[in-house]
């Protein structure tokens, strides 16, 4: 009964995120797309038919009458990374932006965490809109810095990792697939799961009891982080 409850409840929170704010043909399809042409042609005429493929299925997509939102922010990042690929001089460009994008998330989470203040209290409270002061009671924040830990551990390997294999893009494109947005919700699931441990273990109260000045003993947060 426990772990049927869990399940709907990580479920539940897997679709109020909606994980498609990546699509597909940015993430996966599109440097691997670029990757094998780079292969088969010199790097101006993979880009340009990479880039012709790009709006090709924007096209598509509006014409199906889809929501084309996350697809174009998709569709403009690729078409981002093909300049950077362009101006680089080498296929390997196309990763630049992702390789910054992890490397300075993992340094504000690392100042982040220095400071008291994690990174992913702020993303949670985006989200959930819970009040800050909750989030910095000494008996809640502690969980916010553990997740913070290991989402700063592993984005600063990614990038690292990038950046050592850097002049070989075929191996980058294996990172890049194994590490996608649609790959890292197992990650996502697992410091959900670690947040509501450690929270329920540190004894601290729920929102509603924070909000309400309930005193202790109290229940902790049970569902949500």
């Amino acid at each position: 009964m426990k772990f049927n409850k869990k399940f709907k409840e990580i479920i539940k929170e897997l679709k109020s995120l909606s994980p498609d704010n990546e699509n597909v043909f940015d993430s996966v399809i599109a440097p691997v797309l670029f990757v094998l042409l780079s292969n088969l042609f010199d790097l101006n005429t993979a880009i340009v038919i990479t880039g012709i493929v790009i709006f090709g299925f924007l096209v598509l997509r509006f014409l199906q009458k889809q929501n084309t939102k996350y697809v174009f922010y998709g569709a403009l990042g690729s078409l981002i990374a093909l300049v950077f690929a362009k101006y680089q001089g080498s296929a390997s460009g196309f990763f630049i932006p992702g390789i910054v994008r992890d490397g300075v998330i993992s340094i504000v989470g690392i100042f982040s965490i220095f400071l008291g203040k994690p990174f992913t209290i702020y993303s949670s409270k985006a989200f959930r809109k819970w009040p800050e002061e909750w989030y910095l009671h000494p008996q809640v924040k502690p969980a916010y810095v553990l997740v913070a830990y290991i989402w700063t551990v592993y984005l600063f390997l990614k990038a690292a990792l990038q950046i050592y294999f850097f002049q070989n893009p075929e191996i980058l494109v294996l990172i890049k697939l194994t590490t996608s947005n649609q790959t890292t919700l197992l990650l996502l699931v697992i410091t959900y799961l670690i947040g509501q441990k450690k929270l329920q273990s540190l004894g601290g109260p729920s929102v509603e009891e924070f909000q309400n000045n309930a005193a202790p003993p109290w229940s902790s947060q049970q569902e949500g982080f």
